[in-house]
């Protein structure tokens, strides 16, 4: 799918959905929304994993329009987005017990998957981290690494 200046993929690994989402966003949230909207429907409840560090957003708008709709999936479908630490930072409400960040700017695997962990241990409450959501977030984990490493390859 693509629009003017945003393009979105899908790729369907299985039992990961891995969803890319690149472009200059420029104010043009409406296809930001449809784009990336439209790809979310379509993977449903299956576990994800969310690539929006090459999909800058220079204003306020964009980001907001990124943080709804990555709150849009569904209770119970994990996700992993993989972002930069600034975007991150601007995503504010939407990490938790379903969504766990990947720090995009490290590209060796078991770094990344630590880092990640770490994050969620650090900001999740005990009751939110049970051994089997950390097991399935671990997995999303491995899997978002494994993006990460080739997408630095192509």
């Amino acid at each position: 799918m693509a629009g003017e200046a945003i393009e979105v993929t899908v790729h369907d690994r299985g039992t990961v959905v891995v969803v890319v989402a690149r472009g200059d966003v420029r104010g043009d949230t409406d296809a930001l929304r449809e784009l990336v909207g439209l790809a979310l429907a379509a993977i449903g409840r299956k576990p994800a994993v969310i690539d929006v560090c090459d999909l800058y957003s220079h204003h306020q708008d964009g980001l907001a329009a990124l943080r709804w709709l990555l709150r849009q999936r569904p209770h119970g479908a994990p996700t992993v987005v993989i972002a930069r630490s600034a975007q991150r930072r601007s995503l504010h409400g939407v990490f938790g017990a379903q969504v766990a960040w990947y720090p995009a700017e490290l590209h060796t695997p078991w770094i990344g998957v630590s880092a990640s962990l770490s994050h969620r241990r650090r900001h999740l409450p005990p009751d939110q981290r049970t051994p089997a959501a950390e097991e399935q977030m671990r997995e999303l984990l491995w899997a978002a690494a494994e993006e990460r490493e080739a997408a630095a390859l192509r």
